[in-house]
């Protein structure tokens, strides 16, 4: 396992801990990092986000999900590894702009896409049962599933809890949200092949940039345009500014997320 993708697990399963929950900026050769603080957003509106979860461990939120149906969030397969179930201490929270209020539910059962490997960047992409069920209000709605592809220079609505500023030492007490657009991949990749070596892959998008992104501490948070989850938070730069972030793509898992979704629920 490289060194990137050691630092992402511990980043996503250590929340509990002070380093995971403070670092200014945590990163890969000086480079790339885990996503997780949106900069240049605003605080969401009560009930605007109804789908947003925080995944917590031992009541620190380490991770975003997406509700997609009364029993179902969608997360990072990164932010699902190393779990131990059947114990109090990981909780779904769901239904508050503030994350350390809402409805707590336990999870049931974690199933990670059978493609993920730690060591690579594809298919990171998991489904959670939780248990009880969501009941739906205002403030707790799901998402629905995207089952076409994005286009370039579509704004999409990307959501999450994690850092404002590389320069503050806490997680915003209330729900971020900011508009970004859709990078063309063939772009994103020459982008990510001059400063990094690294391609992007056929099943993920890239969005955002220019001081509006994602970084670390909203792993697994939605992507969404007109009520429909397109991408899940997952990799980028660690400066959340030079090159847009990466997201799974959710289209190309539409089926694999139904079908888990439907043997849960039998």
């Amino acid at each position: 396992m490289n060194f990137f993708w050691s630092l992402l697990i511990f980043a996503a399963f250590c929340a509990e801990c002070t380093w995971a929950r403070v670092a200014a900026n945590p990163f890969v050769d000086q480079q790339l990092t885990p996503k997780g603080r949106i900069t240049g957003g605003t605080n969401a509106r009560k009930g605007e986000i109804p789908w947003q979860v925080s995944l917590q461990k031992r009541g620190y939120h380490f991770c975003g999900g997406t509700i997609v149906d009364r029993e179902h969030i969608v997360t990072a397969a990164h932010c699902s590894q190393g779990l131990v179930l059947g114990r109090t201490s990981i909780t779904v929270v769901a239904g508050s702009i503030h994350k350390d209020n809402g409805i707590r539910v336990g999870v049931r059962s974690i199933k990670i896409h059978p493609d993920y490997v730690r060591s690579s960047q594809g298919y990171d992409i998991a489904v959670w049962e939780v248990d009880p069920s969501f009941i739906w209000s205002v403030n707790i709605n799901p998402v629905r599933i995207a089952n076409s592809r994005v286009k370039d220079g579509w704004l999409m609505t990307l959501s999450g809890w994690g850092k404002t500023d590389q320069s503050v030492d806490r997680l915003p007490d209330y729900l971020q949200k900011v508009e970004v657009g859709i990078v063309n991949i063939d772009l994103c990749n020459a982008l990510y092949m001059e400063k990094h070596h690294m391609s992007i892959f056929e099943n993920q998008i890239c969005a955002g940039g220019r001081g509006k992104d994602a970084c670390f501490g909203d792993s697994g948070g939605p992507l969404v345009k007109d009520g429909v989850l397109h991408g899940i938070v997952s990799w980028g730069d660690s400066d959340c500014v030079s090159v847009p972030g990466i997201y799974t793509e959710v289209a190309s898992f539409a089926t694999w997320i139904n079908s888990s979704i439907v043997r849960d629920s039998k």
